[in-house]
């Protein structure tokens, strides 16, 4: 929110903490990311670089790490040092990232109006006018085209989810976006969709276990992106529609609801999967994570509203995915046997 206005206009910088203003911006997310510096009711200036770097931001090849859960199916199926099912789940990691690209290209279009309106999404390439709306109409069909048929050349399951997957992304960007649960609901049904379909890609038909703690981990994620946007755009305009149906209290006995559901889903999952139940050792990293975030979020954190690049800021997140990955290597590989 901004703070210290005067005469009805902010005053320049207010309203950011001291290491936001004067932090460079990155060079990719930052460029579509960064407050800006004038004032509200100002116009931002095109993004540096030209059309090509325009349609590289357009793309957010930084959020392709979302895709790494298509590698989730080859770790979890004991699969990590079969060269094929390696092969196959990076494919479709690799199918998502396109398909998911075409889907940022069409959002950013479908957006662009509200966009100019946002503080800072008045910067993306489309809403700047780097980028064509028409361009990026194109790039989304092209990208969706080739991802479905890279989909279809790795297997038909595979292909089913891009479909599915797209299908999810054009309800929640005609539609669903608007609507205030249904919102995060597609949100998560997105993520799911990645796992499932990095399961089915090595072969291995998806627990029930697996796609319940994914939902959860997905929905509480997806929360905490809202309620991090909501405490951003009480005082400013071009927030998203769907933000008016929610509350700040309600947000936050939401997030605690997923987060609660999240570990209890894990923490069945380790003892009643029929894998090795040492696998409990893993739980307390991921009660730690969970909460850690959870706290982050509702502390107010700046960038709360972008969860992917968030997790990536503050090192006890990828600290905690490493040791997870240790441990858990180490009961279900290794065969570390602690109980019965």
């Amino acid at each position: 929110m901004v703070s210290g206005q005067s005469g009805g206009r902010p005053e320049r910088g207010r309203g950011q903490p001291p290491h936001a203003r004067d932090r460079p911006a990155r060079a990719l997310e930052g460029a579509a990311l960064a407050p800006v510096s004038e004032g509200e009711g100002s116009s931002a200036p095109p993004p540096q670089g030209g059309l090509a770097f325009g349609v590289l931001r357009l793309l957010r090849p930084w959020q392709w790490s979302k895709n790494s859960l298509c590698l989730a199916g080859v770790f979890f199926s004991g699969k990590v040092f079969e060269p094929s099912a390696v092969a196959q789940a990076l494919g479709t990691a690799a199918v998502f990232s396109a398909t998911s690209s075409g889907v940022y290209a069409l959002n950013d279009a479908l957006d662009r109006e509200r966009d100019r309106e946002h503080p800072t999404k008045r910067s993306r390439p489309v809403a700047s006018g780097v980028v064509a709306p028409g361009l990026a109409y194109g790039l989304a069909l092209v990208l969706a085209l080739a991802g479905l048929a890279g989909g279809y050349a790795l297997s038909k399951a595979v292909a089913l989810c891009l479909a599915l997957y797209l299908l999810n992304n054009a309800l929640y960007s005609f539609r669903l976006k608007h609507v205030a649960l249904l919102d995060v609901l597609s949100i998560a049904l997105g993520f799911v969709l990645r796992l499932v379909a990095g399961v089915v890609a090595v072969g291995v038909v998806p627990t029930a276990w697996i796609v319940t703690c994914t939902l959860f981990l997905a929905l509480f994620l997806a929360l905490g992106k809202r309620y991090g946007e909501l405490r951003r755009t009480l005082a400013q305009d071009g927030a998203r529609p769907a933000l008016e149906g929610y509350t700040q209290a309600g947000l936050e006995q939401l997030l605690t609801s997923a987060a609660t559901a999240a570990i209890l889903a894990y923490a069945v999952f380790t003892t009643s999967s029929g894998k090795n139940p040492t696998l409990i050792v893993t739980l307390p990293v991921v009660v730690y994570g969970v909460y850690a975030y959870q706290q982050l979020v509702m502390s107010g954190e700046p960038g709360s509203e972008a969860p992917d690049l968030l997790l990536f800021r503050r090192w006890r997140f990828p600290a905690c995915v490493v040791v997870w990955l240790a441990l858990y290597y180490a009961v279900d590989y290794a065969g570390l046997t602690l109980f019965r």
